[in-house]
């Protein structure tokens, strides 16, 4: 049954069959005018296409799973089916598109959550259909090809096939995550659902798709789809060429064209565009005093010499080459693309701006030997103090106290530390004490005895605020714009208008990731924190622990932190060594793997201690009153 109409209805799409049924579906569902449609009793409806069935009904709906330290958070990636859904969504169309919307068919999927603490919509993705052109994509696709489904085969991609075959790529034009939830890996997901739901759902002109493609400037920095199998395949042509000598032509005409001799208006509204362009750059060329040949220089290069107004406008007339990525959504389109890739001589993943150093850079360990440290605070003699000492028999030997005792331990390169304990431990101390060894080597405060042995010619950043006068791109000192915008992004500041905030702009845990991207955008040997993700909810504090530690460890830096709130992030940072201050006189060095068995032992004895419970798991006897024995 072919669709004759379409209208929309508060709950979705009502379709017009040509036989005079009646066809209700979701709102974004890929069904429209003059579509072949098969539908049942049973609420299944798909589309007859060239290529195979496009399913229509039931919506596509799947689950996943993300793991969020020892926390699972249950998800389903969706079509939008609810008035809940479809509000999330626009609230993150609107936050991240500002009133930008995609024309033509298009179909969001969803990643919605079942937590009740969290958002019910963390994310989406978009489909669109395919631009015509796309230098990349056709350089890839112009060699012999044959898909036995549907007979598609082509010699060349040229101008009749990229007519005739266009519809067999699906675009990914948008991926959207919730801000506080960048870095979990969302994106990475929402891109495998969005090629399981092209495969079995998507079709335009009759035609299912075979390709899924996406094409965008923040992939230079942030290449996430390589994650879920995308291929990078070159970038497009942009307009640069083009646009220079349409602008040429028309301002060297500029009086004929105005006086309608040539390009008349009638030639269409694309000309009238191209005219009121040119009128603009004769201003800004005036306005400016540089000639018009170095209009695109003064926008690549200096681009803050121009106006607000003036720049917009210049970005909105030179568009510049994007990376494309693709990936084949059959056995045969893939192998296809991977053919033609190893024909090309493309490299195997994007080179984008990442960190090659992958071996520690310490030339040899961080060796605390013995180390102790005692203070004495001197006795303010008052009338008040007096009588405290008279009543509890405070004496000044009592203002002496020893913080800790005796502490071993080694550093090695590469490793990341975790020194905890309960508040007024010593942790910070400790943290200072290495810090300041690490930063002069002849440091020894007065109390310190034993030593600390570091390796020469190292640097060391802590983690701090960052200057709060200037935008976050220019915030870590004299560095490149791809090297601040990896630190930004591997931290969880992908947004491209957190970019041009200033650091006092950001909300809290948006300051904490920018002051982990400082570390990272630094080159030192060594990062060190205090009260490492005190301030920080649950998940934002595993985030960012993941994303330090696998910066770290990509990078060969060494890490040392302290933090008494360790629990919540510890299985997202896995730190190689803790260094656990229990007690001035008391303290325990552990390995990830030693450490990560206490805590599952603490875990059982604080749920139950029922002697059945313990001596089932296998933590020793209990004796006649209930106490743990420890003589194991």
């Amino acid at each position: 049954m072919r669709v004759n109409s379409v209208r929309y209805s508060p709950d979705g799409k009502i379709f017009r069959l040509s036989n005079g049924e009646i066809l209700k579906t979701h709102r974004y569902s890929c069904l429209g005018p003059s579509d072949d449609v098969i539908a049942d009793q049973s609420q299944n409806a798909h589309v007859t296409c060239q290529n195979g069935k496009a399913q229509i009904l039931p919506a596509y709906c799947r689950s996943d799973i993300l793991r969020v330290g020892p926390r699972t958070l249950r998800l389903q990636i969706k079509e939008i089916q609810t008035e809940e859904e479809l509000a999330g969504y626009h609230q993150l169309e609107d936050y991240h598109y500002r009133g930008k919307v995609l024309h033509g068919r298009r179909a969001p999927l969803i990643v919605r959550s079942e937590d009740p603490l969290l958002p019910r919509v963390l994310g989406y993705v978009e489909l669109s259909t395919a631009f015509l052109m796309n230098r990349a994509r056709a350089m890839l696709l112009d060699s012999v090809f044959h898909h036995a489904s549907g007979d598609i085969s082509w010699t060349t991609w040229k101008k009749a096939t990229v007519r005739k075959y266009t519809n067999l790529i699906v675009r990914i034009a948008r991926t959207v995550v919730s801000p506080e939830f960048r870095g979990l890996g969302i994106a990475r997901i929402l891109v495998k659902h969005a090629a399981r739901f092209a495969r079995d759902h998507w079709h335009v002109g009759k035609l299912k798709p075979l390709f899924i493609e996406i094409t965008a400037d923040m992939l230079r920095y942030v290449p996430f789809v390589e994650s879920s199998g995308m291929h990078y395949i070159g970038d497009t042509e942009g307009n640069l060429a083009r646009v220079n000598e349409d602008m040429a032509y028309i301002l060297k005409n500029l009086e004929r064209v105005k006086a309608g001799e040539i390009l008349k208006e009638e030639s269409g509204g694309i000309v009238d565009l191209q005219v009121s362009y040119a009128t603009r750059l004769e201003q800004i060329e005036e306005e400016l005093a540089v000639p018009r040949e170095r209009l695109l220089d003064l926008l690549l290069r200096s681009p803050q010499r121009l106006s607000d107004e003036n720049w917009a406008l210049l970005h909105k007339i030179f568009r510049l080459p994007k990376p494309t990525f693709i990936m084949g959504l059959t056995r045969a389109s893939e192998n296809f693309v991977r053919r033609r890739i190893g024909e090309r001589g493309l490299p195997d993943y994007y080179p984008a701006q990442q960190p090659l150093v992958n071996v520690p850079r310490l030339q040899s360990p961080i060796d605390v030997q013995e180390c102790t440290l005692t203070l004495s605070a001197p006795l303010i003699r008052t009338r008040s103090t007096r009588k405290i000492q008279q009543a509890f028999g405070v004496s000044r030997e009592m203002l002496t106290t020893t913080l800790f005792a005796n502490i071993n331990f080694t550093i090695q390169p590469g490793d990341i530390v975790l020194i905890c304990g309960p508040s007024g431990a010593g942790k910070t101390t400790l943290l200072n004490l290495l810090e300041g060894s690490l930063n002069d080597p002849q440091y020894r405060p007065e109390g310190m005895t034993g030593n600390i042995k570091v390796p020469d010619s190292l640097t060391v950043t802590s983690l701090g605020p960052l200057p709060s006068s200037r935008p976050l791109v220019n915030a870590f000192g004299r560095i490149s714009l791809d090297r601040a915008l990896f630190a930004l992004n591997v931290s969880g500041l992908a947004e491209a208008h957190l970019y041009v905030k200033r650091f006092r702009e950001l909300s809290n845990g948006q300051r904490y990731r920018a002051m982990v991207a400082k570390l990272i955008a630094s080159e030192s040997d060594i990062w060190v924190a205090d009260e490492f993700c005190a301030t920080l909810d649950s998940i934002t504090a595993n985030i960012v622990s993941r994303n330090l530690r696998r910066c770290a460890k990509q990078l060969g830096i060494t890490v040392i932190l302290a933090a008494a709130n360790w629990a919540e992030f510890i299985h997202e940072l896995q730190p190689n060594t803790v260094v656990h201050l229990r007690a001035p006189w008391d303290y325990r060095v552990f390995s990830w793997d030693t450490f990560h068995a206490a805590i599952h032992e603490s875990q059982i004895l604080g749920r139950s201690t029922s002697r059945q419970e313990l001596e089932k798991s296998g933590l020793g006897e209990l004796s006649q009153d209930g106490s743990h024995n420890e003589n194991r």
